[in-house]
């Protein structure tokens, strides 16, 4: 992997931490392993459909062809450290690009050039803005029939509203695509001849122009130039276009094949002149602070490692760090280089950096987590993950596994924040909770090659919700006399208001209420807990606020259970004065088919309670249908595809609204 920086020569102008992010299957992973090869990090380039590349190592992808898990590698490009996380293109994995987008300064959006910007393309945009990440966009399989470089430039501007401007003019033989010529300087990756060709042709003269033009707006050298007809300084050019994308205000855009390696070299140049380094992005934290963005046991002995981007100071192993959440103490083990699953002892880490950290933490520590010094303020960013939309129950196939299944599923949790899983009373069977059917069979096929753990399951079956349609209010009085003459009484009083569709369920407490002892705010809060996560019976709160506006207890030491008790009772009279109203999972649907079976698949759509948004031709002579239909009407929905459309349609889903559940 190249030298470690040495203490004392650390230089954070030197360090892009970049994302690789796209829909499923436009090549991302194909794309950092053409990275890490042309950085001499790794010697032979493996393949997606061999299961041979090194970000996608779990067994699960390479027997899939998929990534699951965010994989981190590191590499040096000339005096460049590139630390890059290939993220999964799948939305049931998007806790994965979540938590990857917490911890990058810029992205690489790559978008297949054949069928443009799809699905996933567009909600990684969206989380990325939400942490306003500069970006660059990589036009992929350039070479296949049916690229359309431009239409699809003019997709980005349309679906992620903002100015791509392409920096590369691609050059053809006939409809053959052979390379790019670089707008500011006139490096080629084709013949003497073709580019000539190229350099002298309309096209190259109105796409250079459109460059000039863009980057006047970051430079009044530039403007002046365009204006008086002179050529501008590639320096300022180059300048130009990294503030412009630092600032978010273009979108540089490149085109190559990563399968052919073509436009790959070209790509990591593009990291490093126009990508921020960490110091551009955000101010250093003082003293030594880590966020924990994942944590994962690799199997290697080495425990539950946390994967962290150093925030400020430093990090070697015999440190002592606080988990600012809890308070506790720990002590790191090993500061790890990342390489996928191969990890390096390094001796130190120094801000900037993303790093595996092992210690004595055991299970305790969570992603969002902050690991600093003892004095260190608490500042973290917020992680949003969607909420899981399918569950399944599952129990071990063995009675002697079903203790492991428990520990196993509660270690699954804690890795990925958008897995639920809870026990099912009066038996030794679970319900598991997540984002599609894919996400749940996951998790089952790595307890089997993980755990030794083999499982059988039910039917999935949607997750319902439910909401108030009113503002309600409920004082509860709670008395009881115990046959050792303790006598309970507590006094808890709640207030709810609906709220907004998709805003989540919030918990509020008055100054009174939270003032109290620790122990006793926690007995408030588990009682509601109860009844709002449906842990008896129902389905789970949301778009609703709670609050609670008065707890007090006269029971000594039975305070606790009091609370408890007089805090689930209010909660469940409040739900029933707020009137319930139950909400089912409404998912987005991109399906790509040919064009004749466009009639067969929007009446199956219309069947199943969908709403098509948007129908767009496309090449080769297919079709792209967006539209909302009901989770409920989705199970088994891929086979009926193949059936309409011979064999030929595809289809992703994400979650994206909850609407009110229709009666039959």
């Amino acid at each position: 992997m190249g030298d470690e920086r040495k203490p004392g020569h650390i230089r954070l102008e030197a360090v892009r931490n970049v994302g690789i992010v796209a829909h499923i299957d436009a090549g991302k992973t194909t794309l950092t392993e053409r990275i890490l090869y042309a950085c001499g990090a790794i010697r032979t380039m493996g393949e997606v459909q061999d299961g041979t590349t090194v970000s996608d190592y779990l067994p699960e992808e390479r027997e899939r062809g998929i990534s699951i898990t965010a994989a981190a590698v590191s590499c040096k490009w000339n005096d460049l450290r590139i630390n890059v996380v290939d993220t999964p293109g799948h939305i049931d994995f998007s806790a994965e690009v979540e938590r990857s987008l917490c911890v990058m300064d810029g992205i690489v959006v790559v978008v297949c050039a054949v069928k443009g910007v799809q699905a996933q393309s567009e909600t990684v945009w969206r989380r990325a803005s939400h942490y306003g990440l500069p970006a660059i966009a990589f036009l992929n399989k350039m070479d296949r029939e049916g690229a359309r470089a431009e239409e699809v430039v003019s997709q980005l501007r349309e679906r992620f509203r903002l100015e791509p401007v392409p920096v590369q003019y691609a050059v053809y033989d006939g409809e053959k695509f052979l390379g790019t010529v670089d707008l500011l300087e006139g490096k080629t990756s084709v013949p003497k001849s073709a580019s000539l060709r190229a350099m002298e042709s309309e096209g190259f003269r109105q796409a250079r122009e459109n460059l000039v033009e863009h980057l006047a707006e970051f430079d009044d050298s530039i403007l002046q130039d365009f204006l008086d007809g002179r050529e501008p300084e590639v320096d300022a050019m180059r300048k130009a276009l990294h503030r412009g994308t630092v600032e978010r205000k273009i979108l540089p855009v490149l085109f190559g094949s990563s399968l052919h390696n073509q436009g790959v070299t070209e790509v990591l140049d593009a990291i490093g002149a126009y990508l921020p380094a960490p110091c551009e992005r955000r101010k250093e934290a003082s003293g030594n602070r880590m966020l924990v963005f994942k944590g994962m046991d690799l199997g290697d002995g080495r425990g539950h490692l946390a994967f962290v981007r150093v925030l400020g100071g430093m990090v070697s192993p015999g440190q002592s760090l606080w988990n600012l959440r809890d308070g506790a103490a720990y002590t790191v083990r090993e500061v790890l280089r990342v390489q996928a699953c191969d990890l390096r002892a390094i001796p130190e880490a120094h801000c900037g950096d993303i790093v595996a950290l092992s210690g004595d933490w055991g299970m305790k520590i969570r992603t969002g987590d902050v690991l600093a010094d003892a004095d260190a303020p608490l500042e973290r960013n917020r992680m949003e993950f969607p909420q899981p939309v399918v569950s399944l129950t599952i129990e071990a196939e063995s009675a002697e596994d079903a203790a492991r299944l428990g520990r196993a599923l509660k270690e699954a949790c804690r890795e990925d924040p958008t897995l639920r899983a809870r026990p099912l009373l009066g038996s030794q069977a679970w319900t598991i909770s997540g984002l599609g059917e894919l996400h749940l069979q996951i998790v089952r096929d790595r307890l089997r090659t993980e755990k030794s753990l083999r499982t059988r399951a039910g039917q999935p079956r949607v997750e319902y919700r439910q909401t108030v349609t009113r503002h309600a209010r409920r004082k509860h009085c709670f008395e009881r006399n115990l046959p050792n003459g303790l006598h309970l009484e507590a006094e808890v009083e709640l207030d709810v208001t609906p709220l907004p569709r998709g805003e989540g369920l919030r918990l509020e407490a008055a100054p009174q209420v939270r003032a109290l002892p620790p122990v006793l705010r926690k007995a408030v809060l588990q009682g509601i807990l109860n009844v709002v996560n449906a842990e008896a019976s129902g389905f789970p709160l949301t778009d609703a606020r709670v609050a609670v506006l008065h707890a007090t207890a006269q029971a000594g030491e039975a305070d606790e259970a009091a609370l408890l008790s007089a805090a689930r009772d209010a909660a469940e009279e409040l739900l029933s004065d707020a009137e319930v109203l139950e909400l089912e999972p409404v998912m987005r649907l991109e399906v790509n088919a040919p064009q004749e079976t466009l009639g067969g698949i929007i009446a199956d759509l219309n069947a199943r309670r969908g709403n098509v948004l948007k129908v767009e031709s496309q090449p080769l002579g297919l079709t792209r249908i967006d539209a909302l239909v009901p989770l409920a009407e989705l199970f088994g929905y891929a086979s009926s595809l193949r059936s309409l459309s011979a064999g030929r349609g595809e289809v992703v889903a994400e979650p994206a609204q909850y609407q009110v559940r229709a009666t039959h």
